[in-house]
């Protein structure tokens, strides 16, 4: 009787090694991809990113926030803002600043060419 108990138990620390070892495999391939990305040069990077986001949200107009914080920096955190907006302009996108509103809240959009 103690030994089925023994070997039930080694049976379920092995199915817990498993598991564990494919989540290490997991988020080893997840930082590996990660750091290729951002070798990448921006402007694919962005070229990328803009080629998923709907046209009809496209034309409403993107802000520039919005793409640094889906667009990873090649050393830290989230790409920077003025990289972000050469390569905007690179693809040919324009930006329009607007002052909106009786609360005077300003608001630059980025629209695709065309």
């Amino acid at each position: 009787m103690t030994s089925a108990y023994i070997k039930g138990l080694r049976a379920e620390v092995a199915v817990v090694a498993a598991e564990a070892q494919a989540q290490r495999a997991d988020h080893e391939r997840a930082a590996a991809q990660a750091v290729r990305d951002r070798l990448v040069p921006l402007e694919q990077r962005l070229a990328r990113l803009l080629k998923n986001i709907p046209d009809e949200i496209q034309q409403q107009g993107v802000s520039l926030s919005t793409l640094q914080r889906s667009l990873r920096g090649r050393w830290r955190g989230c790409a920077h803002s003025g990289e972000i907006g050469l390569a905007l302009r690179r693809l040919g996108h324009r930006r329009e600043r607007r002052w909106q509103g009786e609360a005077s809240a300003f608001r630059a959009l980025w629209y695709p060419p065309g």
